[in-house]
This record gives C-alpha cells, structure tokens and sequence, in this order.
C-alpha cells in the first residue's frame, strides 16, 4: 500500500510539474540600424541615390541642414512613412543622433530594413565640412 501512495505522489507531482504554464523568453531580433558616420553618410547617399531624413523641428531644419535632406519631424515620421520606399535605404540624422535614432528605431518596426542613423547629427556634418542649405 505504501508503495501504491508514492506512485500517485509521484504521478501527481509529474502532471503537476508538466502541466504548468511554460514561460516566455522574448529574444530580441538583431536590428536593423546600423549607426554611421557622416563621412560614411555622404558617401552612400550620393553613390546610392538613398533616402535621406532630417528629423528635426522645421524651425530647426530651415535654419540649416544637410544638402539633400528632406525634413520629415520626428513626431510626423509615423505618419510620413507612407511616402517613404521600404526597398530603399534610409538615412536619418538630427541635430545630435538622439532623434534620429527614435526615428530609425520606429522604422524598423514598420518594416524597413535599410535603416542607417547618422551618428553625430547635423552638428558632425557641419564640423565635417559638408554642405548645408538654408530656407
């Protein structure tokens, strides 16, 4: 009899132990973003023809930016991303790179998967001596 009380014990513990709930580990995907310099930048987006966004305030934007840059604000860029082409690349810069990487960050969740952040922003493009425009 004492034998017959370990077994159902021990079915009892295994169901137990087997039915409970498995949890989820999420694993993040490797991204999408690859941080570049402006150097890196300006060469690509001239040798691939590419995207290329400025995602500061028009204020900001019109004051001066980088040649070629079209201004998409970072809190427009959600809704903007029906006008841009998922098969392009896509570069972003800021004034800093704190912005552009949100907006990098909410590309690739939409789907791109060419998405470059210029590290440095605007700032490291003007240092660099590259050429900018004003409105």
């Amino acid at each position: 009899m004492k034998y017959l009380e370990i077994i159902v014990i021990a079915i009892v513990f295994a169901f137990s132990v087997g039915c409970q709930e498995a949890k989820v580990v999420e694993v993040p995907l490797p991204s999408a973003i690859q941080q570049v310099s402006v150097e890196t930048a300006k060469t690509e987006i001239e040798a691939k023809k590419a995207q290329f966004i400025d995602v500061r305030s028009p204020e900001e934007f019109n004051a001066e930016h980088a040649a070629k840059a079209v201004n998409i604000p970072l809190e427009t860029v959600e809704t903007e991303l029906v006008n841009l082409d998922k098969s392009k690349p896509v570069y972003i810069i800021c004034q800093t790179g704190r912005r552009s990487q949100i907006a990098s960050e909410t590309l690739e969740k939409n789907g791109f998967t060419q998405v470059f952040n210029v590290q440095g922003g605007t700032n490291a493009w003007t240092k660099a001596g590259y050429p900018t425009e004003k409105r």
